[in-house]
């Protein structure tokens, strides 16, 4: 499943929500942490689900220089510029071809990973 941050946060604000329910799936609604609906209360975690270490771009794109890496199932929290996608440049990454890229933040920067080989969690 795909899900896009700004997406999400866009339209909770559409509907008029003040808050929302955030739970793994399948989570009991007392498991559910009650979130407000601004971007800035929404804590968000990028997990790399690729299997192994998955490098982290300057850029959204393959032609751009690793700044770091996530391990394998590690965890880095989500980046302030959401998704995006360099020409509609194609890569393959994690079994997927795909332009989509999203940002972590690393080292205090934001840096880009390949959407294919990530999930978003809190």
């Amino acid at each position: 499943m795909h899900l896009s941050l700004k997406a999400a946060t866009v339209t909770a604000s559409l509907i008029g929500a003040t808050a929302f329910a955030i739970a793994p799936a399948g989570a009991s609604p007392a498991q559910a942490t009650t979130k407000t609906a601004s971007a800035a209360a929404f804590s968000c975690h990028v997990y790399n689900t690729s299997g192994s270490e998955l490098n982290v771009r300057s850029g959204a794109g393959t032609t751009y220089s690793v700044i770091g890496t996530i391990a394998a199932k590690g965890k880095l929290p989500c980046g302030s510029l959401g998704e995006g996608s360099v020409n509609r440049q194609r890569y393959k990454a994690c079994g997927i071809t795909s332009t989509e890229w999203m940002t972590v933040r690393i080292n205090g920067h934001d840096g880009w990973v390949a959407v294919t080989c990530v999930a978003l969690g809190v």
